[in-house]
């Protein structure tokens, strides 16, 4: 028989979930048996879409209803709901020795991740996290071309992340930008969320002491700014040292016009300066060679599931992206708002634009002074040209214990 299946999570990201499911249960490799989502009665359509009746999946609007009835009978548990539910319903799955695959981000909270990887401890199989770039046999490549030394020793990462977002992404869900849910941290952002995968490549990147080994950072300064009427950050600029001695910088915003769009992840070595630029293009500059061009893949929900079976049947030592494996994630996330000193800085009007195409609220200037950050590491509030720049703090991973009470402040 197949290996029982139920996914948390109907609407949404959860949908992508269940058209890879649905393949992998046409292929034999399992089959799934439960589905819920609390928004069940107005998300008929996904239902219809992917054959539910048909195909014999029980629809709850309760994930603890759907382990009641199933959870004894499931070989795996996929998470695809918000982040604010992930550390129960891991540790739902596992207490009844249900494997689990887990979305990004595991969980914002720190203190939570420790909590969810010993319970890993007791797990079935190791829980991955669906974290894309690392499914790319190309990007994978690159790491091995940089653990042999080709380009010298890693000495600065770079992340200039510039992703326009409209008022409705704010809108779409009572998590969405905000720092705490039901007396809970959940520190949606900008770098928590949509771009996540880019903060964990650059870490993924840093660490070349082994093939699938991540940095973690030591020390942080940053910035925090929101245009949006969010109680988070919707802008971000960092600079620091990873604990292997690796300098990073980080510029991140949604509020940024749509013909701004570019993320560009910049790796520079003692020999060479390698970027990946907007996911699937790439480039090597070294003295005395003609530029190397780079193409990359873009690695999907299928890709990431698929590579996850591997390890599920027995196939593969290891998942891809472990729950220790996301520390350096979380503890970078964490110290944006730690080292920016208790501040998030609203956007006076004046510096505030309009996108004409989608209404979305802009920084007007805000390309240009992430650009220059991330060339010039000179943060807002330093650079004579941005007007709206305030000042913001510093801070080490040791101070980490001090996050929550740092939350409480921003909120008031």
């Amino acid at each position: 028989m197949a290996p029982r299946v139920a996914i948390a999570g109907i609407g949404g990201f959860g949908a992508a979930h269940h058209e890879v499911f649905k393949k992998l249960e046409a292929e034999g490799r399992v089959k799934v048996t439960a589905t819920c989502d609390p928004a069940l009665v107005r998300l008929g359509e996904i239902c219809q879409k992917y054959h539910f009746s048909e195909r014999g999946v029980q629809t709850y609007t309760s994930f603890e209803k759907m382990l009641e009835h199933h959870g004894n009978a499931l070989e795996l548990g996929v998470i695809a709901a918000p982040p604010n539910v992930h550390a129960p319903m891991h540790e739902a799955f596992v207490n009844r020795g249900v494997t689990c695959y887990l979305e990004k981000p595991p969980t914002l909270d720190l203190e939570e991740l420790h909590r969810m990887i010993a319970t890993d401890q007791h797990a079935a199989k190791c829980t991955n996290v669906g974290f894309r770039f690392i499914h790319d046999a190309s990007r994978l490549e690159l790491k091995k071309r940089m653990q042999q030394g080709e380009f010298g020793a890693l000495r600065e990462t770079r992340l200039l992340a510039l992703s326009h977002r409209t008022p409705a992404y704010f809108q779409r869900s009572n998590w969405a930008g905000r720092l705490m849910l039901d007396n809970r941290l959940l520190l949606d952002s900008c770098l928590g969320n949509a771009l996540a995968h880019f903060v964990n490549s650059v870490l993924f990147f840093a660490d070349l002491t082994q093939a699938h080994a991540w940095a973690r950072p030591r020390t942080m300064a940053s910035e925090l700014y929101r245009a949006n009427p969010i109680e988070g950050t919707d802008t971000i600029f960092a600079s620091g040292q990873l604990e292997n001695g690796v300098n990073y910088r980080i510029a991140a915003t949604h509020a940024c016009d749509i013909t701004a769009d570019v993320i560009e992840e910049i790796l520079i070595f003692e020999k060479a300066t390698v970027t990946l630029r907007n996911i699937t293009e790439g480039s090597i500059e070294r003295l005395g060679h003609p530029p190397e061009q780079l193409t990359l893949a873009q690695p999907t929900l299928e890709n990431c599931v698929r590579d996850y079976m591997q390890f599920f049947e027995g196939n593969a030592p290891m998942p891809p992206q472990t729950l220790a494996d996301s520390l350096g994630f979380v503890e970078t996330n964490a110290l944006f708002y730690l080292a920016a000193g208790g501040r998030i800085h609203e956007m006076a009007q004046d510096a505030l634009g309009t996108d004409l195409k989608t209404s979305a609220i802009v920084i007007s200037d805000i390309a240009d002074v992430a650009t220059h950050f991330v060339a010039n590491a000179e943060f807002p509030s330093h650079n004579k040209q941005c007007a709206w720049g305030r000042c913001g703090g510093d801070a080490t991973a040791g101070e980490l214990e001090a996050l929550p009470q740092v939350i409480r402040y921003l909120r008031g």
